[in-house]
């Protein structure tokens, strides 16, 4: 049977792409190998005092974009249902004003193991929107490395002297030539035709096109919303949001929140606090992420600098 390939354009600091990972994970835990999965980084912000049209000090203005940005974040989180922290939220400085380093990182990692790079992309994520963590300071970057099972000192390697930033340069570019011009923005395709959308994008929509790229021979698995089916969505995961469950097995807010908190009380799940929404782990897991903003990232600058440069991901499959 064809495969069939979904290019996620991103970034990993935009809001909309965090908004969107309910509808990744659902199409990983319902299609399996059957659809793939490519991310290709944008860069969404190369200087954040660049992004809004704002007076003062470089200081002031940094601060005034992250204050904007805040509001930004919860205005979506509202939409899209993925939880922000945006209590103390300093995602930008004047040490620190890109996200191409979370992104170089992404290359990094996958020049080590393309599969904990996807890992390493959720929880960049997760330690920007929910954490309030300054994610592209290279010691944190380093360690959410770490967390997801790649290897430290390959994985500095490779991001400060190897090719890493030579790929994201490259992945810039193939985002120029497909037209791109906001995040998210996904090609589908098998081998012989290619879709392309743009902006957040709802389950349903990629059922369609991929039941019409395979002639209907690609179908999601049928799993009932069962309370056994949850927990084995959250023992694959690990940790997870409500609105992922709601999306996977399309359910609405109210029944996923009971499902939830039967689970709850039935010792399977637990549940930590997180900005405006709540974050879900397996009971039995041997640790959760942490939870408490790190502040001390955000009110003092790590004194290592962190590298800068553009670039992108040499894909499974080539899209031109």
């Amino acid at each position: 049977m064809e495969k069939i390939t979904i290019y996620q354009f991103t970034d990993p600091v935009c809001v909309w792409c965090w908004g969107n990972e309910p509808v990744m994970r659902a199409i990983d835990y319902l299609y399996g190998n059957k659809v793939g999965v490519e991310y290709i980084m944008g860069g969404l912000i190369e200087e954040i005092t660049t992004l809004y049209d704002l007076k003062g000090s470089k200081r002031q203005i940094i601060e005034r974009a992250n204050a904007i940005m805040a509001e930004h974040w919860l205005s979506a989180s509202e939409r899209h249902g993925m939880p922000v922290n945006t209590r103390h939220m300093a995602l930008f400085s004047e040490r620190y004003p890109s996200s191409f380093p979370q992104s170089i990182a992404y290359e990094a990692a996958r020049r080590i193991d393309a599969t904990a790079a996807k890992r390493l992309l959720r929880r960049i994520r997760e330690a920007t929107f929910v954490e309030a963590r300054r994610t592209s300071q290279i010691d944190v970057l380093i360690e959410l490395a770490a967390e997801v099972g790649i290897d430290a000192a390959r994985f500095i390697d490779e991001y400060t002297t190897g090719e890493a930033q030579n790929d994201f340069s490259q992945s810039r570019m193939k985002c120029r030539r497909n037209g791109i011009t906001g995040f998210p923005s996904y090609l589908i395709k098998n081998a012989s035709t290619k879709i392309s959308l743009g902006g957040y994008q709802n389950i349903s929509t990629f059922h369609t096109i991929i039941g019409r790229l395979s002639e209907g021979k690609i179908k999601p698995r049928r799993l009932g919303p069962s309370l056994a089916n949850v927990t084995d969505f959250m023992r694959r995961y690990q940790t997870a949001y409500p609105v992922e469950i709601e999306v996977t097995f399309g359910l609405d807010r109210d029944r996923t929140d009971l499902m939830i908190d039967e689970l709850i009380r039935g010792g399977r799940l637990i549940s930590e606090q997180v900005g405006n929404g709540r974050r879900l782990a397996i009971a039995n897991a041997a640790k959760a992420f942490r939870v408490t903003p790190h502040t001390r990232q955000n009110h003092h600058e790590s004194k290592q600098t962190s590298a800068k440069g553009s670039a992108t991901v040499a894909s499974h499959q080539k899209v031109e």
